[in-house]
């Protein structure tokens, strides 16, 4: 997805946190487990997409206003980045972090798509392969040491300037690629429409992408997201629409290098935007919370690998305190601390005249005070 790569060989000292609820349980604890790292009046209205290198060096990518915007975390706080050679576009939706000096992020402005890669000291624009995506704008990108992997309405690679394209059957969309290696990657997405349509999932082996089985998701589930952990550990989640109004049902499917298995299990009422790897055979996911009876909080789901525990985000210091307010787009590891980064926005308190601000929103994980470490 967006350099999910660290918690494959970094041993994750995160703890949950204390105020995790078991699934279908009720309030949330005192102590979340995860703290603000930017909210309020930033220069990010809303963020996409994060990826980091180290402890102290990431990238989150999003907009504001109708212009895209590009923040740079320092180990100290999070800024604008300030490099020179970046394009106005209307969004950035996705970033990808090799290295200091390797850095890509994808973005659109009106029906064009903008390409960048940054180089350590300036961005440089890539001429992007294919149109731009008129059907899902947000297209996704993944880099790994010698190669970058674009999905949309094909899939496409690109290592030595050059780029690779794989032609993908009338209805299908590429929403989410994840890459172990430049010889070992996969994307997820959907042959729309939902209704109707079914999830595809393709491997990419060096040479050409593959079309691996269909994952046994509910029927009419809108497959988005997907990370790897090794050719046998591979995850892949999404949402579909519930009758009557109803909550939102996610889906998780998980494929063991033979077969895939549903592991959705207790997971539930969840507007499902990112999902990644803990480090220890587990998962987060997150999204938009839409349990009854409403709250405001922001949700963080964790998978131990047999149960689905429910816990509580850090509440923004101005944010809405009475409705589902928070919304997470996408999550990865904060270098090899064991610590997580989430992005997405929130919304603040209607005022007088039933307006509301929408704010750019980044928390990270904490080991919970008074839990012990791994």
């Amino acid at each position: 997805m967006h350099v999910r790569h660290l918690t494959r060989t970094a041993a994750v000292s995160l703890a949950l946190a204390s105020a995790l609820l078991m699934a279908g349980g009720a309030g949330a604890a005192e102590v979340s487990g995860w703290e603000v790292s930017l909210s309020g009046n930033s220069p990010a209205g809303s963020l996409m997409s994060v990826s980091s290198v180290d402890d102290d060096l990431a990238w989150a990518v999003g907009r504001k206003d109708g212009y895209g915007v590009i923040m740079r975390w320092d180990g100290e706080q999070w800024s604008e980045d300030t490099a020179p050679g970046l394009p106005d576009v209307w969004q950035w939706s996705s970033v990808s972090a090799v290295s200091a000096d390797d850095v890509w992020a994808y973005g659109t402005v009106g029906r064009s798509q903008a390409l960048v890669h940054y180089d350590g000291e300036r961005w440089n624009s890539v001429t992007a392969a294919g149109p731009a995506d008129d059907s899902w704008p947000e297209v996704p990108l993944d880099a790994v040491a010698g190669r970058l992997f674009k999905g949309g309405n094909a899939l496409y690679t690109y290592a030595d300037g050059a780029w690779q394209t794989f032609a993908l059957p009338a209805g299908v969309d590429i929403r989410d690629i994840d890459a172990l290696s430049a010889d070992d990657a996969y994307a997820t997405g959907m042959r729309y429409p939902v209704k109707g349509g079914h999830p595809v999932t393709y491997h990419w082996d060096g040479e050409t992408w593959t079309l691996m089985d269909q994952p046994p998701v509910r029927t009419g589930t809108d497959t988005a997201k997907i990370t790897a952990v090794a050719p046998d550990d591979v995850y892949v989640a999404g949402w579909a629409d519930a009758p009557d109004g109803a909550p939102p049902v996610p889906s998780v499917a998980h494929w063991n290098g033979t077969a895939w298995e549903d592991i959705t299990g207790g997971l539930s009422d969840l507007y499902l935007h990112a999902i990644a790897p803990d480090g220890r055979g587990g998962l987060w996911v997150t999204g938009n919370d839409q349990a009854e009876p409403a709250v405001s909080e922001a949700v963080f789901w964790h998978f131990d690998g047999t149960t689905w525990t429910k816990g509580a985000g850090a509440p923004a210091p101005d944010g809405d305190t009475r409705w589902p307010s928070y919304t997470f787009y996408d999550l990865a590891p904060a270098g090899a601390s064991g610590e997580f980064w989430a992005v997405g926005d929130y919304s603040t308190p209607m005022d007088s005249h039933g307006d509301q601000t929408v704010n750019g929103l980044i928390e990270r994980s904490t080991t919970p005070t008074g839990t012990a470490s791994d």
